[in-house]
């Protein structure tokens, strides 16, 4: 009889304590990335033979800042690659730049985490781009986003190849 007294009694208390409505605040997202950013990017080649700086890099991206948490920090866009810069021997054709569609993570410090990738019966193609946002104007919106990236590529009995290095981008001028 005791021990259900006090079942009961435990059981009366969680119900009250829910009951009475635990308000749970979920964090909001630092800023807004929304938009077009224009910029660099720098790097080598995996087996360090290439070296890269300052190819142009463009990014378009979007967040539902009204979706509800974990949704609005959700990130996803595009990101333009330009190879241009790349130093080709006389008979290779400059590559076209690469478009790619990106999807991540925001996380409350600011850090912005983007990848993508697919394989098909004989390639896989991988970019990570890890790095920091920035709101400098402090109004809500993303100005300038940095880091590290890398773009690999995999090819059926071949090592794995590609390019690895640093990103800088900023909001793009209307």
């Amino acid at each position: 009889m005791i021990r259900t007294s006090v079942g009961v009694v435990c059981l009366a208390a969680v119900a009250v304590t829910l009951g009475a409505g635990c308000p749970m605040e979920f964090p909001k997202p630092p800023f807004d990335v929304s938009g077009t950013y224009d910029g660099v990017w720098n790097g080598s080649s995996t087996d360090q033979k290439q070296q890269v700086i300052g190819c142009p890099l463009a990014m378009t991206l979007t967040q539902n800042l009204n979706a509800g948490y974990p949704a609005d920090h959700a990130v996803s866009g595009t990101v333009v690659i330009d190879y241009s810069c790349i130093e080709l021997p006389e008979w290779a054709d400059e590559p076209l730049p690469t478009t790619l569609n990106v999807g991540g993570i925001l996380e409350d410090n600011g850090k912005l985490t983007l990848l993508t990738g697919g394989c098909d019966t004989a390639i896989c193609v991988v970019l990570s781009l890890a790095g920091q946002g920035e709101d400098a104007g402090d109004d809500g919106l993303m100005d300038a986003y940095g880091g590290t990236w890398a773009l690999t590529i995999l090819l059926a009995g071949v090592e794995p190849f590609g390019i690895n290095g640093t990103f800088d981008v900023a909001v793009a001028e209307s």
